[in-house]
C-alpha cells in the first residue's frame, strides 16, 4: 500500500480531525486548524496559542489543542516547545496516540514525552478522598491530586446531587492538592472535574453518566446488611468455648479413624495369613497348627471389633465437631461395639 507524503497526510488528518474529536466549539481552533489545511504554520501557532488561553475547554478540546501545538511547534523545528506540549499531553492522557503518522521530527519528541511519563510516573493523578461524615448523613466530598508534576491543577468543580435535590455545581480551590465541597444528605450522588487556571478540564471523578455515591454511615451499614446477610449465632459461636470444643472432636476424629484404619489391616492380614495357609492333597492346612490358626482368628476377630469401634468413634466425634462448629451447641456422644448415639440440644 503507498504511503502518503507527511505534509500531505498532516493536511488530511487535519481535515478530518472535526469528524475524530467530534466538532469543537473552540473558535480559535477552527481557525488553527484552517491555517494547517494551508500549511501556514506560524499562523496556526498563534491561532492554538489563543485556542489554549481561550476560558473554558472541555478535556477532549484540550487535548486536541495540546496534540497540535506539538505537531505545529514540530514542524516549525521548535523541538524545546514541541517536547513541552506533548509532554503535558502525555502527563493528562499517557495512553494518548497521535491521529495520523507524522514524520519523524513529529514523532520523535511525542514518545520521548510518553517515555518520560511512564519512566519517571509523572502521569495526573486525580482521586475521590474520604467523605466526611456523621452517623446520619454525608457533610462533605473531597478529592485529591496524588500527583500533579508540572502543577497544572487549580481548582475543582463538583457537581453535587442530594438524594430529592437537583444538581448544584460548586466550585473549590486546591488546597495543598484537595478540595472539598459542603453538602448534607443521607445519600449524595456527585462528580468533579479538575480544572486549570484557564478553566479547562484537566481530569475528572466520575462523570455525569456515572457519578460517585456517598452513602451515610447508617445507610451503608444497612446496605452491606441487605447484601451480606449474616448469622450471628455463627459469630458469637466462633469466639465461644464451642468453636475451640470443636476443634477437638475433629482431631479425634481424625486419629481414630486413622487408628481404626490401622486395626482394619490388622484384621485383614490376620486372616488373609488363616486363608492363604498352604494345604495337602486331602484339603487340610499344612502351613498352621491348629493353635496358630486359632490364635490369627482370634486376633482378626478382636481386631475388626476394635476397628469397627474406632471407625464408629472417628464417625461420632466428626458429627459432634460439625454441629459444634456451625451450631455452638453442646452435645453428647456414645459410642459402642453395636452402634453410636449422638445427643444434645440445638437451637
Amino acid at each position: 500500500m503507498a504511503r502518503l507524503p507527511p505534509l500531505l497526510a498532516l493536511t488530511l488528518a487535519l481535515l478530518l480531525a472535526p469528524l475524530a474529536w467530534g466538532q469543537a466549539p473552540n473558535p480559535d481552533l477552527s481557525r488553527a486548524r484552517q491555517f494547517l489545511e494551508g500549511l501556514r504554520y506560524s499562523e496556526a501557532s498563534r491561532a492554538l496559542e489563543a485556542a489554549r488561553a481561550r476560558p473554558g475547554n472541555d478535556r477532549d478540546t484540550l487535548l486536541q489543542i495540546l496534540e497540535l501545538q506539538g505537531v505545529v511547534a514540530a514542524m516549525l523545528q521548535q523541538p524545546a516547545k514541541a517536547r513541552t506540549a506533548f509532554q503535558t499531553l502525555a502527563v493528562l492522557a499517557p495512553d494518548h496516540q497521535l491521529m495520523e503518522d507524522y514524520a519523524p521530527r513529529v514523532v520523535t519528541p511525542f514518545f520521548e514525552a510518553k517515555g518520560w511519563v511512564a519512566d519517571q510516573g509523572t502521569a495526573l493523578r486525580f482521586e475521590a478522598a474520604p467523605a466526611s461524615k456523621t452517623e446520619a448523613s454525608v457533610e462533605s466530598v473531597a478529592v485529591q491530586v496524588a500527583t500533579d508534576v508540572l502543577k497544572l491543577g487549580h481548582s475543582v468543580r463538583f457537581h453535587l446531587h442530594p438524594e430529592g435535590a437537583p444538581w448544584t455545581d460548586q466550585e473549590s480551590p486546591l488546597a495543598e492538592g484537595k478540595a472539598a465541597a459542603a453538602v448534607k444528605g443521607e445519600r449524595i450522588q456527585w462528580w468533579a472535574e479538575l480544572l486549570d487556571e484557564r478553566q479547562a478540564v484537566l481530569a475528572t471523578v466520575g462523570s455525569a453518566a456515572t457519578p460517585v455515591t456517598e452513602l451515610s454511615p447508617r445507610l451503608e451499614a444497612l446496605a452491606h446488611s441487605l447484601t451480606h446477610p449474616t448469622d450471628t449465632r455463627g459469630l458469637e459461636s466462633a469466639s465461644s468455648p464451642w468453636r475451640t470444643a470443636a476443634y477437638v472432636c475433629l482431631g479425634v476424629a481424625a486419629g481414630t479413624g486413622a487408628a481404626g484404619g490401622y486395626f482394619g489391616l490388622r484384621s485383614r492380614s490376620a486372616r488373609a495369613e488363616v486363608e492363604g495357609a498352604p494345604v495337602d492333597d486331602q484339603g487340610v492346612t499344612t502351613g498352621l497348627t491348629q493353635r496358630e490358626a486359632l490364635a490369627l482368628d482370634e486376633r482378626a476377630r478382636s481386631s475388626a471389633r476394635l476397628a469397627n469401634i474406632l471407625f464408629g468413634v472417628a464417625g461420632a466425634t466428626a458429627i459432634a465437631g460439625g454441629t459444634l462448629w456451625v451450631l455452638g451447641a453442646p452435645v453428647t456422644v456414645s459410642a459402642t461395639p453395636t452402634g453410636v448415639t449422638v445427643g444434645g440440644e440445638f437451637p
